[in-house]
This record gives C-alpha cells, sequence and structure tokens, in this order.
C-alpha cells in the first residue's frame, strides 16, 4: 500500500531492498532485463481500479482525485472506482470528484454483476 493506494501483487514479485540506493537500482534493472514484460504494465499509480471501502469521505475524495489525475496522465480509458454499498458517503464524494472533472466523459454504476451501485466506471475523453 501507498497512500491511499492498494495493489495486490504476487509474493514472488516482491523483494525486500537495501538502503543504498545504488544497489537496489542495479538490481531492479538486472531482474527487469532478466524477465518478459507483463501483457499490461502499470504502475502503482496509475491502476485501472481503485478501491476505496473503508475509507472516510475526506480520504476517499482525495484518494479519488489523485487516481482520475494519475488515470489521465498514464492515458487510460477507463477507470473502476470501488466504493461500496454502504451509507453512501463515499459513493457521494468519488461522483463529486468525477462530475466535477472536465477530463471525465462520462461515468456510472457498473454493470450489476460487476458491482451494481457498490463501483463507479468513469470514462475519460480521448
Amino acid at each position: 500500500a501507498v497512500g491511499a493506494m492498494r495493489m495486490v501483487v504476487d509474493a514472488s514479485g516482491v523483494e525486500r531492498l537495501s538502503r543504498s540506493a545504488d544497489r537496489a537500482n542495479e538490481r531492479a534493472a538486472a531482474r527487469a532485463s532478466e524477465r518478459p514484460a507483463p501483457a499490461l504494465a502499470l504502475t502503482p499509480a496509475a491502476t485501472f481500479e481503485l478501491d476505496l471501502r473503508g475509507m472516510t469521505g475526506d480520504e476517499a475524495e482525495q484518494a479519488a482525485s489523485a487516481a482520475v489525475d494519475a488515470a489521465v496522465l498514464a492515458e487510460q480509458p477507463y477507470l473502476r472506482i470501488i466504493h461500496g454499498m454502504g451509507t453512501g458517503v463515499v459513493r457521494e464524494r468519488v461522483r463529486r470528484v468525477v462530475a466535477n472533472d472536465c477530463r471525465v466523459a462520462r461515468f456510472g454504476f457498473a454493470a450489476r454483476n460487476q458491482g451494481g451501485t457498490g463501483v463507479t466506471i468513469v470514462e475519460f475523453t480521448a
């Protein structure tokens, strides 16, 4: 987890880095050249999905705004924001953020079998 962003990765892809930045960078470069690139390479700051469940309204609003910025910078076509069904506070904060962003082409709830009103799908302008 980095701030409000969370990412699930395979345990084999996680390595503890030493305090020396130079050695860590050398090992990372060596590992990257040894294994093939994944089919969909994403940075932790720019993923296609954001999970806000358990956050307060203020935390969710900041995380959603940061995720929208990262998604636009990464030229992603969409962002899937999981806010859960709960009381609706987080859902309303998320909808407020995306409704007031001129880079958002449209947004709406996911299909019922993909989260329904607990998930907002945001599509960006081209």
